[in-house]
Protein backbone atom coordinates (compact mmCIF):
# COMPACT_ATOMS: atom_id res chain seq x y z
CA UNK A 1 0.00 0.00 0.00
CA UNK A 2 0.92 3.40 -1.03
CA UNK A 3 1.41 5.60 2.37
CA UNK A 4 -0.31 9.27 1.62
CA UNK A 5 0.05 12.46 3.31
CA UNK A 6 -1.88 15.68 2.75
CA UNK A 7 -0.41 18.41 0.36
CA UNK A 8 -0.04 20.82 3.11
CA UNK A 9 3.32 19.12 3.67
CA UNK A 10 4.54 21.43 1.17
CA UNK A 11 4.43 24.51 3.09
CA UNK A 12 6.93 26.92 2.73
CA UNK A 13 8.18 24.28 0.24
CA UNK A 14 7.94 27.16 -2.30
CA UNK A 15 9.62 30.07 -0.29
CA UNK A 16 12.05 27.78 0.93
CA UNK A 17 13.38 26.64 -2.67
CA UNK A 18 13.38 30.03 -4.19
CA UNK A 19 15.37 31.59 -1.49
CA UNK A 20 18.05 28.76 -2.42
CA UNK A 21 17.43 29.54 -6.16
CA UNK A 22 14.98 26.65 -7.18
CA UNK A 23 12.60 26.03 -9.59
CA UNK A 24 9.92 24.48 -7.27
CA UNK A 25 7.72 23.39 -9.88
CA UNK A 26 10.03 22.34 -11.92
CA UNK A 27 11.53 20.19 -9.38
CA UNK A 28 8.12 18.72 -8.64
CA UNK A 29 6.92 17.47 -11.94
CA UNK A 30 11.07 15.78 -11.99
CA UNK A 31 9.78 13.75 -9.02
CA UNK A 32 6.12 12.75 -10.40
CA UNK A 33 4.49 15.60 -8.91
CA UNK A 34 1.85 17.97 -9.76
CA UNK A 35 2.44 21.83 -8.62
CA UNK A 36 -0.86 22.46 -7.96
CA UNK A 37 0.34 21.04 -4.43
CA UNK A 38 1.76 24.12 -3.39
CA UNK A 39 -1.20 25.78 -3.53
CA UNK A 40 -3.68 23.38 -1.89
CA UNK A 41 -3.95 21.69 1.41
CA UNK A 42 -6.10 19.39 1.54
CA UNK A 43 -5.16 17.27 -1.76
CA UNK A 44 -2.93 14.16 -1.00
CA UNK A 45 0.63 13.20 -2.43
CA UNK A 46 2.58 9.47 -2.05
CA UNK A 47 4.56 10.24 1.15
CA UNK A 48 7.35 8.41 -0.76
CA UNK A 49 7.43 11.27 -3.39
CA UNK A 50 7.74 14.00 -0.74
CA UNK A 51 10.82 12.41 0.77
CA UNK A 52 12.23 12.66 -3.21
CA UNK A 53 11.35 15.94 -3.46
CA UNK A 54 12.74 16.97 -0.34
CA UNK A 55 16.12 14.81 -0.72
CA UNK A 56 16.18 17.11 -4.50
CA UNK A 57 15.72 20.25 -3.28
CA UNK A 58 18.50 19.82 -0.74
CA UNK A 59 21.17 18.23 -3.07
CA UNK A 60 20.45 20.77 -5.85
CA UNK A 61 20.55 24.02 -3.58
CA UNK A 62 23.38 22.13 -1.33
CA UNK A 63 21.65 22.71 2.09
CA UNK A 64 21.90 19.46 4.08
CA UNK A 65 19.41 21.13 6.16
CA UNK A 66 16.66 21.45 3.85
CA UNK A 67 14.14 19.27 5.91
CA UNK A 68 15.05 20.59 9.08
CA UNK A 69 14.94 24.35 7.83
CA UNK A 70 11.25 23.65 6.02
CA UNK A 71 10.31 22.48 9.50
CA UNK A 72 10.68 26.18 10.94
CA UNK A 73 7.48 26.91 8.23
CA UNK A 74 5.29 24.52 10.38
CA UNK A 75 3.12 24.15 13.62
CA UNK A 76 0.11 22.23 14.86
CA UNK A 77 -1.90 24.16 12.37
CA UNK A 78 -0.29 22.56 9.18
CA UNK A 79 -1.99 19.04 10.64
CA UNK A 80 -5.50 20.01 9.52
CA UNK A 81 -8.06 18.10 11.33
CA UNK A 82 -5.56 16.39 13.59
CA UNK A 83 -3.73 19.58 14.42
CA UNK A 84 -7.30 20.81 15.60
CA UNK A 85 -7.99 18.18 18.01
CA UNK A 86 -4.28 18.35 19.66
CA UNK A 87 -5.35 22.02 20.50
CA UNK A 88 -8.03 20.67 22.67
CA UNK A 89 -6.63 17.71 24.42
CA UNK A 90 -6.33 18.42 28.32
CA UNK A 91 -2.68 17.63 28.59
CA UNK A 92 0.48 16.25 26.93
CA UNK A 93 -0.98 12.40 27.85
CA UNK A 94 -4.05 13.17 25.52
CA UNK A 95 -1.73 14.79 23.22
CA UNK A 96 0.22 11.30 22.68
CA UNK A 97 -2.80 9.19 22.79
CA UNK A 98 -4.53 11.36 19.97
CA UNK A 99 -1.71 11.22 18.22
CA UNK A 100 -1.52 7.43 17.94
CA UNK A 101 -4.68 7.17 16.80
CA UNK A 102 -4.99 10.13 14.18
CA UNK A 103 -1.47 11.11 12.63
CA UNK A 104 -2.20 9.03 9.48
CA UNK A 105 -5.25 11.51 8.98
CA UNK A 106 -2.16 13.95 8.16
CA UNK A 107 0.22 11.53 7.13
CA UNK A 108 0.40 7.44 6.62
CA UNK A 109 4.18 5.74 7.62
CA UNK A 110 4.22 8.31 10.96
CA UNK A 111 4.48 6.50 14.60
CA UNK A 112 5.10 8.26 17.63
CA UNK A 113 5.75 5.35 20.91
CA UNK A 114 6.51 6.72 24.33
CA UNK A 115 7.97 5.15 27.09
CA UNK A 116 8.39 6.02 30.56
CA UNK A 117 12.00 5.45 32.29
CA UNK A 118 12.33 6.41 36.16
CA UNK A 119 12.06 10.24 35.72
CA UNK A 120 12.16 10.52 32.05
CA UNK A 121 9.54 9.70 29.38
CA UNK A 122 11.33 8.88 25.84
CA UNK A 123 9.29 9.75 23.17
CA UNK A 124 9.70 8.05 19.59
CA UNK A 125 9.54 8.71 16.11
CA UNK A 126 9.05 6.19 13.52
CA UNK A 127 8.82 6.36 9.43
CA UNK A 128 8.29 3.55 7.97
CA UNK A 129 7.55 3.87 4.30
CA UNK A 130 7.64 1.58 1.44
CA UNK A 131 10.23 1.03 -0.93
CA UNK A 132 14.10 2.63 -0.50
CA UNK A 133 13.79 6.23 -0.71
CA UNK A 134 16.11 8.12 1.63
CA UNK A 135 14.11 9.40 4.69
CA UNK A 136 17.18 11.28 6.27
CA UNK A 137 15.45 14.91 5.07
CA UNK A 138 12.03 13.55 5.65
CA UNK A 139 12.65 12.65 9.22
CA UNK A 140 14.49 15.83 10.15
CA UNK A 141 11.34 17.83 8.93
CA UNK A 142 9.13 15.66 11.39
CA UNK A 143 10.67 16.02 14.25
CA UNK A 144 11.21 19.93 13.94
CA UNK A 145 7.27 19.55 13.44
CA UNK A 146 6.83 18.24 16.32
CA UNK A 147 9.36 20.04 18.28
CA UNK A 148 7.19 23.27 16.95
CA UNK A 149 3.94 22.10 17.38
CA UNK A 150 4.80 21.04 21.08
CA UNK A 151 7.00 24.54 21.80
CA UNK A 152 3.54 26.05 20.33
CA UNK A 153 0.81 24.36 22.36
CA UNK A 154 2.71 24.31 25.88
CA UNK A 155 5.57 26.79 25.07
CA UNK A 156 7.79 27.43 27.92
CA UNK A 157 6.79 24.58 29.88
CA UNK A 158 8.38 22.40 26.78
CA UNK A 159 11.35 21.46 27.80
CA UNK A 160 13.75 18.16 26.26
CA UNK A 161 16.61 17.06 27.96
CA UNK A 162 17.87 15.95 24.73
CA UNK A 163 17.12 14.65 21.52
CA UNK A 164 18.04 11.55 20.07
CA UNK A 165 18.41 11.47 15.99
CA UNK A 166 18.92 7.66 14.25
CA UNK A 167 20.94 9.31 11.13
CA UNK A 168 24.54 11.05 11.52
CA UNK A 169 24.04 15.21 11.56
CA UNK A 170 23.40 16.51 7.98
CA UNK A 171 23.67 20.20 8.79
CA UNK A 172 25.40 22.83 11.00
CA UNK A 173 25.05 22.38 15.03
CA UNK A 174 23.60 26.02 14.67
CA UNK A 175 20.55 24.45 13.13
CA UNK A 176 20.00 22.27 15.46
CA UNK A 177 20.52 24.27 18.11
CA UNK A 178 18.03 27.00 16.92
CA UNK A 179 14.78 24.37 16.22
CA UNK A 180 15.18 21.85 18.99
CA UNK A 181 16.77 24.30 21.90
CA UNK A 182 18.24 21.06 23.58
CA UNK A 183 21.49 18.64 22.75
CA UNK A 184 21.04 16.74 19.97
CA UNK A 185 22.88 13.29 19.79
CA UNK A 186 23.22 11.17 16.46
CA UNK A 187 23.83 8.06 14.96
CA UNK A 188 21.41 6.61 17.77
CA UNK A 189 19.64 3.60 17.47
CA UNK A 190 15.93 5.83 17.15
CA UNK A 191 15.03 8.50 17.02
CA UNK A 192 13.19 10.43 20.26
CA UNK A 193 13.04 13.56 22.31
CA UNK A 194 14.03 12.64 26.10
CA UNK A 195 11.70 15.21 28.15
CA UNK A 196 10.76 15.13 32.17
CA UNK A 197 8.23 12.59 33.17
CA UNK A 198 6.12 14.91 34.43
CA UNK A 199 5.89 16.64 30.94
CA UNK A 200 2.63 14.06 30.73
CA UNK A 201 0.52 15.95 32.82
CA UNK A 202 1.65 19.63 31.13
CA UNK A 203 -1.66 21.39 30.07
CA UNK A 204 -1.79 23.03 26.50
CA UNK A 205 -1.86 27.03 26.53
CA UNK A 206 -5.14 28.80 25.56
CA UNK A 207 -5.14 28.09 21.67
CA UNK A 208 -8.68 29.73 21.11
CA UNK A 209 -7.74 33.22 19.14
CA UNK A 210 -5.00 30.86 17.16
CA UNK A 211 -7.72 28.26 15.94
CA UNK A 212 -9.85 31.34 15.14
CA UNK A 213 -7.23 32.71 13.27
CA UNK A 214 -6.78 29.74 11.28
CA UNK A 215 -10.10 28.80 10.47
CA UNK A 216 -10.59 32.15 9.08
CA UNK A 217 -7.73 31.85 7.03
CA UNK A 218 -9.13 28.49 5.96
CA UNK A 219 -11.79 30.19 5.01
CA UNK A 220 -10.63 32.54 2.89
CA UNK A 221 -8.20 30.66 1.15
CA UNK A 222 -11.41 28.62 -0.59
CA UNK A 223 -13.06 31.69 -0.67
CA UNK A 224 -16.04 30.44 0.93
CA UNK A 225 -16.03 32.12 4.26
CA UNK A 226 -19.29 31.28 5.72
CA UNK A 227 -20.78 34.28 7.43
CA UNK A 228 -23.51 32.36 8.86
CA UNK A 229 -23.17 30.44 12.17
CA UNK A 230 -24.78 27.16 10.53
CA UNK A 231 -22.62 27.56 6.82
CA UNK A 232 -19.46 27.55 10.07
CA UNK A 233 -20.48 24.69 11.82
CA UNK A 234 -20.73 22.92 8.31
CA UNK A 235 -17.09 23.67 7.15
CA UNK A 236 -15.42 23.11 10.67
CA UNK A 237 -17.93 19.77 10.58
CA UNK A 238 -15.87 18.74 7.19
CA UNK A 239 -12.63 19.86 8.68
CA UNK A 240 -12.68 17.15 11.56
CA UNK A 241 -15.64 14.96 10.49
CA UNK A 242 -12.68 11.88 10.05
CA UNK A 243 -11.33 12.37 13.30
CA UNK A 244 -14.42 11.12 15.14
CA UNK A 245 -14.59 13.81 17.33
CA UNK A 246 -17.09 15.89 15.53
CA UNK A 247 -18.95 16.79 18.22
CA UNK A 248 -21.03 19.81 19.66
CA UNK A 249 -18.42 20.54 22.13
CA UNK A 250 -15.88 20.36 19.86
CA UNK A 251 -17.27 22.59 17.54
CA UNK A 252 -18.35 25.01 20.14
CA UNK A 253 -14.59 25.25 21.48
CA UNK A 254 -13.35 26.03 17.83
CA UNK A 255 -16.11 28.78 17.64
CA UNK A 256 -15.42 30.25 20.98
CA UNK A 257 -18.76 29.50 22.29
CA UNK A 258 -20.53 27.81 25.01
CA UNK A 259 -22.54 24.58 23.61
CA UNK A 260 -25.44 26.12 24.97
CA UNK A 261 -25.17 29.19 23.37
CA UNK A 262 -24.48 27.76 19.82
CA UNK A 263 -27.33 25.22 19.91
CA UNK A 264 -29.52 28.36 20.77
CA UNK A 265 -27.91 30.01 18.05
CA UNK A 266 -28.92 27.35 15.70
CA UNK A 267 -32.59 26.89 16.86
CA UNK A 268 -33.03 30.62 16.51
CA UNK A 269 -31.93 30.48 12.78
CA UNK A 270 -34.57 27.30 12.53
CA UNK A 271 -31.40 24.28 12.86
CA UNK A 272 -29.34 22.06 14.92
CA UNK A 273 -26.89 20.79 14.98
CA UNK A 274 -28.03 17.08 14.55
CA UNK A 275 -29.32 18.49 11.42
CA UNK A 276 -26.08 19.77 9.89
CA UNK A 277 -23.82 17.13 10.62
CA UNK A 278 -26.14 14.52 9.19
CA UNK A 279 -25.57 16.87 6.20
CA UNK A 280 -21.76 16.88 6.54
CA UNK A 281 -22.42 13.03 6.82
CA UNK A 282 -24.59 12.24 4.13
CA UNK A 283 -22.37 14.14 1.81
CA UNK A 284 -19.17 12.77 2.55
CA UNK A 285 -20.95 9.22 2.50
CA UNK A 286 -22.35 9.93 -1.12
CA UNK A 287 -18.70 11.04 -2.27
CA UNK A 288 -16.52 8.17 -0.95
CA UNK A 289 -18.91 5.47 -2.03
CA UNK A 290 -18.96 6.90 -5.34
CA UNK A 291 -15.52 7.71 -5.50
CA UNK A 292 -13.51 5.17 -2.77
CA UNK A 293 -13.37 1.44 -2.33
CA UNK A 294 -13.27 1.33 1.43
CA UNK A 295 -15.48 -1.18 2.94
CA UNK A 296 -18.76 -0.03 4.69
CA UNK A 297 -16.67 -0.53 7.90
CA UNK A 298 -14.49 1.70 7.34
CA UNK A 299 -16.31 4.29 5.79
CA UNK A 300 -18.68 4.13 8.95
CA UNK A 301 -15.35 4.42 11.19
CA UNK A 302 -14.13 7.05 9.09
CA UNK A 303 -17.81 9.25 9.80
CA UNK A 304 -17.60 8.63 13.57
CA UNK A 305 -20.25 6.08 13.53
CA UNK A 306 -19.28 3.37 16.10
CA UNK A 307 -20.39 0.31 13.75
CA UNK A 308 -21.43 -0.30 10.13
CA UNK A 309 -25.07 -1.19 11.80
CA UNK A 310 -25.34 2.48 12.85
CA UNK A 311 -24.16 3.98 9.74
CA UNK A 312 -26.61 1.76 7.49
CA UNK A 313 -29.59 3.02 9.43
CA UNK A 314 -28.64 5.96 8.88
CA UNK A 315 -27.80 6.31 5.34
CA UNK A 316 -31.36 4.24 4.64
CA UNK A 317 -32.84 7.49 6.82
CA UNK A 318 -31.95 9.80 4.19
CA UNK A 319 -31.58 7.99 0.78
CA UNK A 320 -33.84 5.30 1.21
CA UNK A 321 -31.58 2.50 0.13
CA UNK A 322 -29.01 0.31 2.26
CA UNK A 323 -25.11 1.89 1.17
CA UNK A 324 -24.41 -1.02 -0.60
CA UNK A 325 -27.56 -0.44 -3.19
CA UNK A 326 -26.64 3.13 -3.32
CA UNK A 327 -23.01 2.58 -4.38
CA UNK A 328 -23.96 -0.58 -7.09
CA UNK A 329 -26.16 1.68 -8.34
CA UNK A 330 -23.52 4.98 -8.69
CA UNK A 331 -20.64 2.61 -10.00
CA UNK A 332 -23.52 1.42 -12.79
CA UNK A 333 -24.13 5.10 -13.53
CA UNK A 334 -20.80 6.18 -13.60
CA UNK A 335 -19.68 3.52 -15.81
CA UNK A 336 -22.25 3.84 -18.47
Amino acid sequence: MTQIARSAVFIGFDSLCRQHGLNPQSLLRRCGLDPVVLRRRDLYVPYARFAQALNLAASEASLPSFGLQLSEYHDYLVLGPFGLLLAQADNFAEVLKLTQQYVHLHAQGIALRAELESDQLRVEYHLQLQGSVDLRQLRELGLGVVQRSMATLFQADWQPRQLLISHACLGEPADYARVFNCPVQFERPFSAFIVDADTLGLRPVEQRSQLKSHLIEEFAESQQLPADIPGQIHYILQSILSTGEASLGVVARLLDQHPRSLQQALQAQGQSFRRILDQVRYAEAKQQLRLSTKSITDLALNLGYADETAFSRAFKRWSGQAPQHWRKQAVAARSQ
